[in-house]
C-alpha cells in the first residue's frame, strides 16, 4: 500500500485544445478509443485505477512514440514479426471540447512535490496510485501528460473515462499501409523484420 499522496491544491494543468490530434496504435478490429482495463480486472498499465473505479485510454504526441510504447515494452527488441505488425491499426483521436490534463513531466514535476518516477518507474502501484489521487483532486483533471519510458522525444497522455466526450476517432489506417513510414521506424529503433 502507498501513503497517500500531499497534492498541491491547484494541479499544474495544461489546456488542450479543440482541434488537437493525438495518435493510437491498437489491434485492428477493436476500438480506438479504449478505456481500460475491463471492469472487474485488475490494474495492467501505469494509470490504471488500482480499485477499478475509472479506466483509462492511452494516447500519444507521436506515430514514433505510440509505436514504441506498443512495440518496444520488454526491451532489448530487436525483431518485430512482420504478422504482429499488420494486426495494428494507427488511430487518429481528435480533441472535441478542451481538455485539462496534469502535466507529468518538466516544470510540473517540482509543482506537484515529485521526480519522474510515476512516469517512467517499474514501480506501477506507485503509478497508479498517482494516478488515483489525481483523479480524485477537486480540479477534476480530464488526465494526465507524460514522458514515457520507451522513447521520452514525445508526449504522451493518459486520458480518465470522464472525458470520453471530449475525444474521437477522425481516421484509423492499417499500420502496414504505408511501407515508408514502416520502414522510418524500423530503421529509427534499429529493428528487423520477420517475415
Amino acid at each position: 500500500m502507498q501513503p497517500r499522496l500531499e497534492l498541491p491544491k491547484r494541479l499544474p494543468l495544461t489546456r488542450i485544445h479543440v482541434g488537437t490530434n493525438w495518435l493510437r496504435i491498437h489491434g485492428r478490429g477493436k476500438n480506438a478509443l479504449w478505456f481500460g482495463p475491463p471492469p472487474g480486472s485488475p490494474p495492467l498499465h501505469r494509470f490504471d485505477d488500482p480499485i477499478g473505479k475509472f479506466r483509462i485510454c492511452y494516447l500519444g504526441a507521436t506515430i514514433d512514440v505510440c509505436f514504441a510504447e506498443t512495440f518496444l515494452r520488454n526491451p532489448p527488441v530487436r525483431i518485430l514479426a512482420l504478422d504482429d505488425l499488420a494486426s495494428r491499426t494507427i488511430a487518429t483521436v481528435e480533441v472535441r471540447r478542451e481538455l485539462r490534463i496534469v502535466t507529468l513531466h518538466g516544470a510540473g514535476l517540482a509543482r506537484l512535490g515529485t521526480t519522474a518516477k510515476p512516469a517512467s518507474g517499474d514501480d506501477y502501484e506507485l503509478s497508479q496510485s498517482w494516478s488515483r489521487a489525481l483523479w480524485e483532486h477537486a480540479d477534476q483533471p480530464d488526465g494526465i501528460a507524460y514522458r514515457p519510458r520507451h522513447d521520452d522525444s514525445a508526449i504522451c497522455v493518459a486520458i480518465y473515462n470522464r472525458a470520453r466526450d471530449g475525444l474521437q476517432v477522425v481516421g484509423e489506417n492499417a499500420l502496414t499501409r504505408d511501407p515508408q513510414l514502416l520502414a522510418r521506424l524500423l530503421k529509427r529503433y534499429d529493428l528487423g523484420l520477420a517475415r
